[in-house]
């Protein structure tokens, strides 16, 4: 295991150091992972406490967990980064080992109290890139009152050379970037339906 136990107050502190740079910017904190909802009262706790100090945060998600974890973040989130990447059940446990069920119920749920939510696609050619899946995807985000925008996430090859240097095999090794030219498509196809798209972010 690599890293080190730390209280909120630690955290708290570590965040400060940066703070005339959100005050500039309008920036502030972003808590991501692994997966931030794995430790939720830890997580509340931390948002609270940004909160009062009045600084904006954001929680980047891939919505797998508990609605009532969910629910208790939420209440001191001022934006999430929700990721989506495939509306097939059957294909989302093949590739990722879990169901989406409860992370699109999750969705379903906080779009109803969240007003400020994201929705982040990564875009893998031959794992979730068909048109198919991708128009669904666009049609359920644009089903959701609190989403505000979405951001197609080409996908990129950084991982192979991490996997390398630690010795791990990489199942992605003969995937190519989407073109400029796909990527353009489905912003367009996203886009239909009403939404705010972004490619990259």
């Amino acid at each position: 295991m690599v890293g080190r136990q730390m209280t909120v107050e630690q955290i708290l502190e570590e965040i400060l150091k940066d703070r005339i740079f959100y005050d500039q910017s309008g920036g502030g904190a972003s808590f991501s992972g692994g997966e931030p909802l794995t430790q939720p009262e830890f997580l509340s706790a931390l948002l609270e406490a940004c909160r009062d100090l009045e600084i904006h945060t954001a929680v980047d998600t891939c919505g797998y967990g508990r609605w009532d974890h969910l629910e208790a973040v939420a209440r001191f989130t001022d934006l999430f980064l929700y990721d989506l990447k495939i509306m097939d059940d059957d294909r989302h446990r093949q590739v990722t080992g879990v169901s989406n069920v409860p992370i699109l119920e999750n969705l379903r749920l906080l779009g109803r109290m969240h007003d400020n939510i994201w929705i982040r696609v990564p875009i893998v050619p031959g794992i979730n890139d068909s048109l198919v899946q991708l128009e669904a995807l666009a049609r359920f985000a644009a089903s959701i009152p609190g989403v505000q925008q979405v951001n197609l996430l080409p996908y990129h090859r950084s991982g192979l050379h991490k996997a390398r240097r630690i010795g791990q095999s990489y199942q992605l090794e003969d995937t190519r970037q989407p073109s400029a030219e796909q990527m353009e498509e489905y912003t367009q196809r996203f886009r239909a339906f009403g939404l705010q798209v972004y490619r990259g972010g």
